[in-house]
């Protein structure tokens, strides 16, 4: 169920491709794109350091894109900023919350991630994670600084 239900998000989010024409919306997609793919390979093989590695790689790549195209792209008054109210923000956060729970309540049984390392590597791995999201965090603090010509 949850696995097709992520196979027709991945393709319609591939269908919403050829609908959006900015070149952010589309680093955006890939992102999305990519935890998409993450999922699936993690609901077909059960395994979670795989489609981590996968995502990290990939988001990466795509955040390295991500920072290029913003750099380069002209900033444009035109774009819409959506206006949620407080019961909206409520709502969404509510409902994250509640599928991210059952999410993780119902794939604690499925978990094979000790096949593949141990307690101490996976405090590694995510020691490792922190570290570079520090490093995407640093780097879009630099790439957004106007003055002494750092951009």
């Amino acid at each position: 169920m949850l696995l097709s239900f992520c196979l027709l998000s991945y393709f319609l989010c591939l269908v919403t491709f050829s609908l959006i024409s900015h070149p952010v919306y589309y680093c955006v997609l890939l992102v999305l794109n990519a935890m998409l793919c993450s999922s699936i390979c993690y609901f077909s093989f059960g395994f979670s350091w795989y489609s981590l590695l996968f995502c990290l790689v990939y988001i990466g790549g795509v955040y390295i894109l991500f920072v290029f195209v913003s750099v380069h792209s002209p900033n444009t008054s035109s774009m819409t900023y959506w206006q949620f109210s407080p019961v909206v923000w409520f709502i969404l956060i509510f409902m994250c919350i509640t599928f991210g729970s059952l999410l993780s309540f119902t794939l604690v049984s499925a978990e094979f991630s000790s096949y593949l390392c141990t307690i101490t590597e996976g405090s590694f791995y995510t020691c490792m994670c922190l570290t570079l999201l520090f490093g995407f965090i640093m780097l879009s603090l630099v790439m957004c600084v106007k003055i002494n010509h750092y951009r």
